[in-house]
């Protein structure tokens, strides 16, 4: 079933001039298009507006980072799985990557191994990332918390990802469940152990 076009089209929508995600990212999604989908698969997400040759640190289009989240979905899911599966994939896929680049400092030295650090530097990790959107963490138990994000128009399955991810970079298992509050804001409830 190819992905919800209408909810692409608001969250295109939601996205203001200037809006951008660093090109490490990309190049992420497109790393893990072509493990799966192969070179075919990478050719057909490419198409069009999405040929840049990415580089890690610079920035790009907020909406080319969706578009290509969608059409990501489109080819991966006989891989992969539906919608929300491969959105989740990308977002843990992006924040291994991530983790060993630009988000080395956050990882290794501001959280040292302890989620609650590391997602009360939400914020601070979220803009070495993006341009957009404000994030807040308030603890709710000692392995437990709430993560509120605002201005923020990629899929809550995107960010479920991330969140899971981040705490399999810590050697953690845990979940993430997002609360949608609009297009471009949810909350997400995040356990480990």
């Amino acid at each position: 079933m190819p992905s919800n076009k209408t909810e692409l089209a608001a969250r295109l929508d939601a996205v203001q001039p200037g809006d951008s995600v660093r090109g490490l990212f990309f190049k992420s999604v497109l790393s893990l298009v072509q493990q799966h989908a192969g070179l075919a698969g990478l050719e057909t997400v490419r198409a069009g507006a999405l040929t840049a040759a990415y580089s890690d640190l610079l920035t790009y289009p907020a909406r080319d980072f969706l578009t290509l989240l969608y059409r990501a979905a489109d080819v991966l899911e006989a891989q992969v799985g539906p919608e929300d599966a491969v959105f989740r994939a990308c977002g843990e896929r992006d924040v291994a990557r991530f983790s060993t680049g630009p988000g080395m400092l956050i990882f290794g030295i501001i959280s040292r191994g302890d989620p609650q650090k590391l997602f009360a530097g939400v914020q601070m990790g979220y803009s070495a990332a993006v341009s957009y959107g404000s994030r807040d963490y308030v603890p709710t138990g000692p392995t437990s918390g709430t993560l509120h994000m605002r201005r923020d128009m990629l899929p809550p399955a995107y960010h479920e990802g991330i969140l899971t991810g981040a705490l399999k970079v810590l050697h953690l298992r845990g979940t993430a469940r997002a609360a949608s509050r609009g297009i471009d804001s949810a909350d997400y409830a995040i356990q480990w152990e």
